[in-house]
């Protein structure tokens, strides 16, 4: 899988990262559980206690980047191994945005979420493997799910992160992980940043991003968009119908 993965070196030009691109936590089959829930639901050791309609409080797990156990399900957070921001600069930045809620709320491929202690998560953060590991004895396991993730999804690696990759994998005895399926990936013109300069609305002939929505457009300094002016007032739901979205 790691040989297949096509390289980019300069993925900080792949500017424009918003964490609510990435809509979480979905309940994908409507049984009430959100992903948080069937992450912790799935990889408990021991029965668990809930509340709710699928609030899960307590049950048993082990968090494989510092192997700590907890049995308090809110002292875990559910970490992405592929980090939300580097998935955006090794390709979610061309995505739809329900390409990218499937990949933040991916259930199909049991590599690709964990419940791990809020500590270790913290301290991992969004780096990629060359600037941060687990404990020695979860590399192996990591790295594995690392390039699961990355196959799945059809993401981009760089040099520095294939080298460390390749130096783990040669001291990893078994395959931990499976070979994922693909998963499908629909990109989106709309969803490319568009340049730091203009595509502000008002006409300037600069189409932007669907953020999604105006409070996100706002944060980025879009808008505002005017009917029958901007394209990208289409994006957006007009709630007062003053045909002006994103003031």
């Amino acid at each position: 899988m790691l040989a297949t993965m096509p390289i980019d070196d300069q993925p900080e030009s792949h500017t424009g990262y918003v964490r609510d691109f990435f809509a979480l936590w979905s309940d994908a089959n409507g049984n009430g559980c959100n992903t948080r829930a069937e992450v912790l639901i799935a990889q408990t050791l021991a029965a668990i206690t809930r509340h709710g309609s699928c609030t899960i409080d307590s049950g048993s797990w082990v968090s494989l980047y510092d192997n700590g156990t907890f049995t308090v399900a809110g002292d875990l957070d559910i970490d992405h191994v592929v980090p939300l921001s580097e998935a955006w600069k090794s390709g979610a930045w061309q995505w739809d945005a329900a390409t990218r809620e499937q990949f933040a709320n991916d259930l199909g491929y049991s590599g690709a979420l964990l419940a791990v202690s809020a500590r270790s998560n913290r301290s991992k953060g969004d780096k990629d493997p060359a600037a941060w590991m687990p404990i020695a004895g979860a590399q192996c396991d990591y790295v594995q799910r690392w390039i699961g993730v990355k196959f799945r999804w059809s993401l981009t690696i760089d040099s520095a992160e294939k080298t460390v990759l390749s130096a783990t994998l040669v001291g990893c005895a078994v395959a931990s992980q499976p070979v994922p399926t693909k998963a499908i990936v629909t990109t989106s013109s709309n969803q490319i940043p568009a340049p730091v300069t203009g595509g502000n609305g008002s006409g300037d002939g600069v189409i932007d991003p669907d953020y999604g929505t105006c409070k996100v457009a706002k944060a980025s300094g879009r808008g505002p968009y005017i009917n029958g002016v901007d394209p990208e007032y289409a994006f957006y739901r007009d709630g007062d119908k003053d045909g002006m979205v994103c003031e």
